[in-house]
């Protein structure tokens, strides 16, 4: 069998990102704002949302953030690098809690001298449909050869 190659792709913006962001937190501020309660609470809890919606927006759908991955590289082996647009490299091994579905991909990676684990989900207006192919599949491959390592 001919040996796996290592795809490295960039990630864009996504506009199907910013739309899930927006509807997830104007529809719970909306349900925030008629809790029964102090209204000083819910204010403050709903500025609060705002304020992660709009850091969830920065950082995942239009990844302008300095910690944003911008650039992953997945080899056949289950070695796995997340570039941020700060430069840093994040380089860990492929966790069995990925997904590779048609409509979403996400890719768990357990980082070198680590306890924690970091993910990115990857939706289809992330990248080229030729891109997200062949990653899915690669994706698929190297999920399956870590997971028959551990066993």
């Amino acid at each position: 069998m001919k040996a796996l190659q290592t795809l490295d792709v960039a990630l864009g913006s996504s506009r199907s990102a910013a739309a899930l962001v927006a509807i997830a937190c104007l529809g719970t501020a909306g349900l925030v704002a008629f809790l029964p309660g102090s209204a000083l609470y819910r204010a403050a809890v709903v500025v609060a949302l705002g304020a992660h919606g709009v850091w969830t927006l920065r950082s995942w759908a239009l990844r302008t953030t300095r910690n944003a991955i911008v650039r992953v590289e997945v080899g056949g082996d289950g070695q796995v690098v997340f570039r941020e647009r700060s430069g840093r490299r994040c380089r860990g091994r492929l966790q069995a809690a990925s997904y590779v579905g048609t409509s979403l991909t996400t890719i768990v990676v357990r980082l070198q001298g680590s306890r924690r684990s970091r993910a990115t989900a990857i939706l289809p207006d992330m990248l080229p449909p030729e891109d997200l192919r062949r990653l899915r599949v690669l994706l698929r491959v190297a999920g399956s050869a870590s997971r028959s390592e551990v066993s």
